[in-house]
């Protein structure tokens, strides 16, 4: 009886708290992009600047 509940409170922790891990994992991707983009030269630093500053408020 105790194994299930240890079980069940494992998958509720697991769907509540995973889903953090990708969204970190997916703004960390967003900040690479914007900084290979800057320096190959694709925006400028004003431009990098604003999409940092919207990507921190999105987070």
């Amino acid at each position: 009886m105790i194994i299930w509940f240890v079980i069940f409170v494992a998958l509720v922790y697991y769907l509540i708290f995973g889903n953090f891990e990708f969204n970190t994992n997916k703004i960390r991707n967003s900040y690479s992009t914007l900084d290979e983009r800057l320096a190959s030269g694709e925006i400028s630093i004003e431009e990098y600047r604003n999409i940092k500053s919207a990507l921190k408020e999105e987070k």
